[in-house]
């Protein structure tokens, strides 16, 4: 039985992970917090459910000592789905694969995505598996792309858009990251030149059939910077974002401009009162979501195409999306599908192995080429 340690197994996508791993049969699940009484209360609900997996709670501080208590534990793998990791350095990963542990995590953070290969040469030495981003950015978006275009000549623009719905639980490690970045220049690929765009600004509308109409706009990830240049992107690479609720739109659209203007500082410190403020303005949203990844190029005989692939997720089941690659990454692991190395989690894996994580869920994706 093979030890699979999750780091974060509290919050809010630590949650969902957990309750999908646990049907993962030959695993010890390992559930971490802080605080031990919230660790033990979920493995408990968990095992109430019927879990094939064998569930434990351990009290876990990742800031002192944590390589001694790895090495007491004996983890497979060390699964970290905390956050933020914009404030983030490798003292996490490098502890699990100094204890013999593969390793991945949910980072969408773009530096820290950026610079995780620096542990390749580590995780190779000791023939592990080290995966940054097992996440709906950039595991899944890339692997998105790689299925859309599987037999492209060139790809001229890809469109990212992820809509969840309004009533999705969000916590505070979420809030905190975005206003790491509200206002700033983030990273573009726009008319076949890199540059910088500001996150939250510029908003446009998407329709989303089933959903109707949400306003979105430019947020930071590493695809830009890994995605783009993976796949050769020529023209544009443009990921956007968008919340259901207008209140929360247009209030985090206006904390952009301010910022754009420095007429705020930093930002991170509002996390609380927003994340009580969303008590009321998610009163009148829903529980449907979506990602959407377009891309346009030529196709095997240079003929102009454009591919889509569309996910619509209900009944709040979109807060599932952002783990379903961490669960794919695992069950690939287990059936020694993974290189060994360090490396962010761009066209790793198949988008096939992801939608396969998705079947017990109320989420329908869709391919289409025209």
């Amino acid at each position: 039985m093979k030890n699979v340690l999750l780091i974060g197994a509290t919050g809010v996508f630590g949650q969902r992970l957990a309750r999908h791993l646990a049907a993962f049969e030959d695993i010890c699940l390992i559930l971490t917090s802080r605080n031990i009484n919230k660790a033990a209360d979920l493995a408990e609900q968990i095992r109430r459910h019927g879990a094939k997996a064998h569930i434990e709670a351990v009290a876990l501080d990742t800031t002192h000592g944590l390589l001694q208590h790895l090495k007491k534990m004996e983890p497979w793998v060390v699964i970290d789905a905390s956050g933020p990791f914009q404030t983030a350095d490798y003292s996490v990963p490098r502890a699990a694969l100094s204890a013999g542990a593969h390793y991945l995590d949910l980072a969408d953070a773009r530096q820290y995505l950026k610079g995780f290969a620096e542990l390749d040469a580590e995780a190779k030495a000791a023939g592990l598996t080290a995966l940054a981003g097992a996440s709906s950015t950039p595991a899944l978006s890339s692997a998105v792309i790689a299925a859309l275009t599987n037999d492209w000549v060139r790809i001229d623009c890809v469109d990212i858009a992820i809509v969840p719905g309004g009533k999705s639980d969000v916590g505070p490690a979420v809030i905190k990251a975005i206003l790491t970045y509200v206002g700033k220049p983030v990273p573009s690929l726009s008319k076949g030149a890199y540059g910088t765009i500001t996150a939250w600004v510029n908003s446009q509308i998407l329709i989303v059939p089933g959903l109707g109409k949400r306003r979105i706009a430019p947020v930071e990830t590493a695809d830009v910077d890994l995605v783009a240049p993976y796949f050769n992107v020529q023209e544009r690479l443009l990921f956007q974002a968008g919340l259901e609720s207008p209140i929360e739109q247009w209030g985090i659209i206006a904390l952009s401009h301010a910022k754009r203007l420095d007429l705020l500082g930093n930002l991170t410190g509002l996390t609380p009162l927003l994340q009580f403020a969303r008590k009321f303005t998610r009163i009148f949203t829903g529980e449907s979501g979506a990602m959407i990844v377009r891309a346009t190029g030529l196709d095997k005989d240079g003929q102009s195409v454009l591919g889509e692939w569309k996910l619509i997720a209900k009944n709040g089941d979109g807060p599932n999306v952002p783990v379903m690659a961490a669960a794919a990454a695992v069950r690939a692991l287990l059936n020694s599908r993974l290189p060994t190395g360090a490396q962010a989690c761009v066209n790793v894996l198949s988008l096939a192995a992801i939608e396969h994580e998705m079947g017990t869920y109320d989420i329908e994706t869709s391919i289409s080429s025209t």
